[in-house]
């Protein structure tokens, strides 16, 4: 008994003084609560995608009639035309030949980017095809409303100006080809990868669904 018993005690962590105690506990309470506070912080700010649009290409896309064969609606559409209308920025662009400035009300996109084609824009410059349907300039057709023909492919077009790079959505060139082969005219769209042409209505189908407008 005596060998245990006259052994040295432990020795014990000295005490913190109470000033410096305190100041321990204030500084992880507030660790703590900023922890707390900043966790949501940093998911609130993170950075969005450079590609705002996402859709099936027309090569991965099925279409009968005016429906899609598969998801109804695109997982991150096009914005229709009710809302590129009014997103317009002026902008000067040299001067006419009496030394007045010219402006164009050129399309901005959501996250504030100026793109350089302008409501104004005629469409022969662009390479479309009229056909039947009235107005010679891009906010012509795009004021004639969201589920109209042109509306809807006006809305698709600036989108794809602004953010397409070919692999999440078509290009502009992709959707002008489409319009002129089988809306303006009656040739027929002939997709890549498919063997049948898409004709009028199935290329409205289609851009009914990027602008998530699709039938039910």
């Amino acid at each position: 008994m005596s060998e245990h018993t006259s052994r040295a005690p432990q020795q014990m962590p000295e005490a913190q003084p109470a000033a410096v105690a305190s100041g321990v506990s204030k500084a992880r309470r507030n660790l703590l609560r900023a922890s707390m506070i900043g966790g949501p912080t940093l998911i609130a700010l993170k950075p969005a995608s450079v590609i705002a649009c996402s859709c099936k290409l027309p090569s991965g896309f099925t279409v009968s009639g005016n429906a899609s064969r598969g998801p109804k609606n695109c997982a991150d559409p096009s914005e229709v035309a009710s809302v590129w209308k009014p997103r317009t920025t002026k902008t000067a662009n040299g001067k006419d030949a009496y030394g007045n400035t010219i402006y164009e009300h050129r399309y901005r996109t959501k996250n504030g980017q100026v793109l350089t084609i302008h409501s104004g824009k005629l469409l022969s410059d662009l390479g479309i095809t009229r056909g039947s349907y009235s107005g010679t300039t891009v906010g012509a057709w795009m004021n004639t409303g969201d589920t109209s023909d042109t509306g809807l492919f006006m809305a698709c077009y600036v989108t794809a100006w602004a953010h397409s790079n070919g692999s999440n959505f078509p290009t502009k060139n992709t959707l002008r080809d489409m319009w002129n082969a089988a809306v303006a005219t009656t040739a027929g769209y002939t997709v890549p990868n498919q063997t049948q042409k898409w004709d009028k209505a199935q290329v409205i189908g289609y851009l009914r669904f990027l602008t998530s407008q699709a039938p039910a």
